[in-house]
């Protein structure tokens, strides 16, 4: 029905460009967090931190940037803390605790999301730096974080 926003799920579904891929990508990562934070986490804080960027993240690309290089260096604290506790040497099978696998699905999002803005950009859209940036050490921040869910 034509103009009846019931039918409309969101506004740029129709659009050829990979920029609502973006949007729908960092949505289901949002909404992803919020199932663990929903859930219980020991990490909350740490989980509002991503999550509240990912929404930033979400509209960074269609509008204007909200993310800082305050927040890439939040977030690389967040990582080095958490990567301290944890000898990593080679593989880890994305097992282990309830908690542990959900922070490990989210960090396969935040993959998806990397993969999709770096498409973006090769498709001809500026997708600037530090987005990719923040995308990738989202993933590695939910890597340390199913690590940590799991050794508590």
């Amino acid at each position: 029905m034509n103009g009846n926003y019931d039918f409309i799920a969101y506004p740029f579904l129709n659009d050829k460009d990979k920029m609502v891929d973006h949007e729908i990508l960092t949505d289901k990562l949002s909404s992803i967090l919020g199932h663990i934070i929903a859930g219980g986490t020991p990490l909350e804080k740490e989980t509002w931190w991503l999550m509240d960027k990912v929404l930033h993240l979400n509209g960074s690309l269609r509008g204007n940037i909200a993310i800082s290089l305050d927040d890439l260096r939040d977030g690389q604290t967040i990582y080095h803390v958490l990567k301290e506790r944890h000898k990593i040497a080679g593989f880890i099978y994305p097992v282990g605790s309830p908690l542990a696998t959900q922070y490990h699905m989210a960090r396969c999002e935040a993959k998806i999301v990397a993969r999709n803005l770096y498409r973006i950009r090769q498709s001809g859209v500026i997708v600037p730096d530090i987005l990719l940036d923040l995308s990738n050490l989202m993933a590695n921040i939910l890597f340390v974080m199913s690590l940590e869910a799991n050794r508590l």
